[in-house]
């Protein structure tokens, strides 16, 4: 899999739209496997925020899990908020005074 920006991804497949001319840089290596594709215009229109593309002919069930296989918390962010409903009880959070700073940043 690989990811990137979605200025890039963007980039990527806009390029991969456009017809291929005498003037280009790769127009030898491309003019004959081109093809027109509208269908990218679709997925560029969708590019934003933070989005991740997986293009595949495989089984989409074996990338999901490698997907949920490789997946990793995120740190909590000032603002940000959760996809689930939390609750922390009241009690000792078990740092040292010094730590909590944390939890003041994130107005907690």
């Amino acid at each position: 899999m690989v990811m990137g920006k979605n200025t890039l991804m963007k980039a990527a497949l806009t390029y991969k739209m456009k017809e291929p001319e005498a003037t280009d840089e790769d127009y030898e290596t491309r003019k004959d496997t081109w093809k027109r594709c509208d269908e990218l215009e679709k997925i560029v229109l969708l590019l934003k925020g933070n989005t991740g593309i997986i293009f595949s002919n495989g089984d989409l069930s074996e990338i999901k899990k490698v997907l949920d296989d490789l997946a990793r918390e995120a740190p909590a962010k000032v603002g940000a908020i959760a996809p689930v409903e939390v609750w922390i009880r009241a009690g000792s959070t078990g740092l040292d005074p010094k730590q909590t700073s944390f939890f003041q940043q994130l107005n907690i």
